[in-house]
């Protein structure tokens, strides 16, 4: 239990997160964001192997002896906060944090352990991550028997681009987790057109698939709270990051458009509306590195945390992008301002993985406020 708690980030941690910036403002700015979002092949698989390959970036928590950096949740949530921040539709959230999270539980001298491991750390393999809900996505969706999977679900985070899906299975003992290639027999995946372009999911299908169950019935128990934990502290920093950005944005166009004269920014309405802008950005900030930090220390109070933290930071970001709009005014409203691509990022960032009330109701009970 961490007895005192500090936010400010190591030399190391600052260096992760300025180059982060650096190469997603290169290589990945919001016109390229937008080419990857309108093609059939969203995530930008070239530039992800030159992230893994460059930086490190997709083994950030693989174990050394798997070749990865095995570095912590406190340099995951500066690279996701930095992918927040960019809109970027990069699969670092679900190969690299869940993905890795839910392998790192299996038998490291399992050979298809290693040789995923390998293929995240040089950006070969993509996870797909096969949801039983938006809300829970260890959820089962489908069986598991010695014939295979069958199972379908419409909400496989990465599904359309992933060359192997995790799902969540009833089998003959409880709900165990599979591995399945995405070129299996009787696999059958499906782009879904979504709200949020840059985080792009798929409507996945399995007949009779083979595959490979990593963790059984015992071991997914163990490590369900934790994985939810993670999953909602995780995708709150990528909500910051996006909050930030936006009010960024927001301020620099108050003071550049002017009108009778003078910046919009000097108006009153325009000033308020800003500093609960700032009110939101900093309140959700605080919550988000708290989670983070609880993560990393597996806290006791980790579970409470990241809840309060995935509460706080999507009903932020939600009203956060949508004032950004009102700011811009006119052209706040067109396709070709990036207003909407925050707007729409933070709508399914507030929704995947429980939304505000769902957040909530889970404190209620973590807190003993209701049975």
């Amino acid at each position: 239990m961490r007895t005192t708690l500090n936010f400010a980030l190591t030399a190391e941690q600052e260096e992760l997160k300025s180059t982060t910036r650096r190469f997603l403002a290169q290589h990945l700015p919001t016109s390229s964001v937008r080419t990857s979002m309108e093609s059939a092949t969203p995530i930008p698989v070239d530039l992800w192997r030159e992230m893994a390959n460059g930086l490190g970036i997709a083994g950030l928590l693989i174990p050394e002896a798997a070749g990865g950096l095995e570095l912590g949740f406190i340099e995951a949530a500066c690279v996701l906060q930095e992918i927040g921040r960019s809109v970027a539709p990069l699969p670092f959230l679900v190969t690299s944090i869940l993905g890795v999270s839910l392998l790192s539980h299996a038998d490291a001298k399992d050979p298809i352990i290693a040789e995923i491991f390998a293929g995240i750390n040089t950006g070969d393999i993509i996870l797909g991550l096969v949801c039983g809900s938006i809300d829970d996505p260890l959820r089962p969706c489908g069986t598991w028997s010695g014939a295979g999977v069958t199972a379908e679900s419409r909400f496989a985070l990465d599904g359309a681009q992933a060359t192997h899906l995790l799902v969540a299975l009833d089998g003959d003992r409880g709900t165990v987790l599979a591995l399945v290639r995405a070129d299996a027999p009787g696999v059958t995946v499906t782009a879904e057109v979504t709200l949020d372009l840059t985080r792009p999911m798929a409507h996945v299908r399995f007949d009779s698939s083979p595959a490979t169950v990593i963790l059984d019935h015992t071991q997914l128990q163990q490590l369900t709270e934790r994985f939810d934990a993670i999953a909602s502290a995780g995708i709150a920093q990528d909500m910051i990051g996006g909050a930030e950005r936006v009010l960024e944005m927001s301020v620099e166009y108050a003071k550049d458009r002017h009108q009778f004269g003078r910046p919009i920014g000097s108006f009153q309405a325009i000033k308020h509306r800003l500093a609960d802008m700032l009110v939101d950005v900093e309140s959700a900030k605080s919550t988000a590195l708290y989670a983070a930090f609880t993560i990393a220390d597996a806290s006791d109070d980790q579970l409470i945390a990241a809840a309060t933290a995935k509460s706080t930071c999507g009903d932020a970001y939600f009203r956060v992008a949508a004032a950004s709009i009102q700011v811009h005014g006119g052209i706040g409203f067109t396709w070709e301002h990036d207003a909407h691509l925050y707007f729409k990022r933070a709508k399914a960032d507030q929704i995947l993985f429980g939304n505000g009330p769902a957040q909530r109701r889970k404190l209620a009970h973590l807190l003993g406020i209701v049975s």
